[in-house]
């Protein structure tokens, strides 16, 4: 499934998904989100806290796919206990 990233092309490859606290103070958040962006360039998404899975991509059949992608791989994760909240 990581192969389905854009620009991922072996399976040993390790994924961060960033998950940012949320805020109402747009600029503030923006301001992180272009942080933690510029800080890892090469990730495919971040979870904003209390809202959800934000992803992207050159176009909407590839945003789409890294959301599928990036869901699956958080499902296996829970599923496999691997996941477990601090």
């Amino acid at each position: 499934m990581l192969k389905g990233l854009e620009g991922v092309h072996t399976h040993r490859h390790r994924e961060w998904l960033p998950i940012l606290e949320n805020s109402q103070d747009m600029v503030e958040l923006g301001a992180r989100v272009s942080q933690t962006l510029e800080a890892d360039p090469g990730i495919h998404g971040f979870l904003l806290k209390e809202h959800g899975l934000y992803t992207w991509g050159v176009g909407l059949r590839e945003a789409k796919r890294h959301v599928e992608i990036l869901e699956f791989l958080m499902e296996v994760l829970v599923r496999s206990g691997a996941a477990q909240s601090a």
